[in-house]
């Protein structure tokens, strides 16, 4: 076969337009494998907007404490979850001190306080309260005092914190452990009935800690993989991360133009037209 053959086989716009459908199909399985941004069929939000209504009713500049107690084996399920709910209280101004329970707690906190810092946290909005030892004995006295951790210093915006757990506004717990929702609403909400008390932890808790939720003594939570993924996907398109439905409208626009562009009138070739009535001379 001839290579003028050839071209004929294979038009010259092939390519570009297998190309672009191509990456339609990798934004595709991006928007459905990627775990930051997990998408599932009919999302229940009613979880997820419970937690962003808690965060809405904070008063400007609040202060707000997340214990960080999830379990190592089951953190990936959440961590998007609370990385959204993280950022979430940071673009509406809040103040976030970050205590933990737990030695695995501590570890995981370590790696989301050095995510907030190295994303721009200034040292008077994001606090390291460390670790708390004593296990339940140590919640009950950080609810009327809290130290930080070795080298950190109570900044300004933190001077009330030296009361404990009753300065803050709202306590979002970060749970996996047996030390999580659970003990905190036992321990705390019945010191402190007035500070409202959130909770994210994996399925396997969501049927220990649900109870909570219904009675009024959580005022939201995101207790299954669904929830949580509702609540980073909602979080996403708030923050205006691209969702693979636009990129995929855009690139289907490409294609038509390159459809139109190589099936469409073309302009006669009059350059074409002289040199064959030339040799035709």
């Amino acid at each position: 076969m001839t290579e003028d053959a050839r071209r004929q086989r294979v038009p010259g716009w092939t390519w570009p337009i297998l190309l672009v459908g191509a990456l339609g199909i990798a934004v595709l399985l991006d928007g459905a494998l990627a775990p930051d941004r997990l998408e599932v069929a009919n999302p229940d939000r009613g979880a997820a907007d419970g937690l962003a209504t808690a965060f809405e009713a904070l008063p400007e500049g609040a202060l707000v404490l997340v214990a960080m107690d999830p379990d190592l084996g089951t953190y990936p399920e959440i961590r998007p979850a609370v990385r959204a709910a993280l950022d979430a209280l940071r673009s509406r101004g809040a103040a976030i001190a970050v205590v933990s329970l737990t030695t695995e707690g501590r570890a995981i906190a370590a790696a989301e306080i050095a995510r907030l810092r190295s994303l721009g946290a200034s040292a008077d909005r994001l606090l390291d309260l460390g670790y708390v030892a004593g296990a339940e004995a140590g919640l009950v006295l950080s609810v009327t005092d809290l130290a930080p951790a070795e080298g950190e210093a109570f900044p300004a915006s933190f001077a009330t914190a030296r009361r404990g757990i009753a300065a803050f506004d709202l306590a979002l717990v970060v749970g996996g452990v047996d030390l999580g929702p659970r003990t905190w609403v036992e321990q705390v909400g019945t010191r402190l009935p007035d500070l409202p008390l959130a909770a994210i932890v994996p399925s396997f808790r969501h049927p220990e800690v649900a109870p909570y939720l219904r009675s009024g003594q959580l005022v939201a939570l995101l207790g299954t993989a669904r929830d949580g993924a509702a609540y980073a996907s909602a979080s996403a398109h708030a923050n205006g991360l691209p969702s693979a439905t636009g990129l995929l409208v855009g690139l289907l626009i490409a294609l038509a133009v390159m459809l139109r562009a190589a099936w469409g009138p073309r302009q006669p070739d009059i350059g074409g037209a002289t040199r064959n009535a030339e040799k035709a001379a």
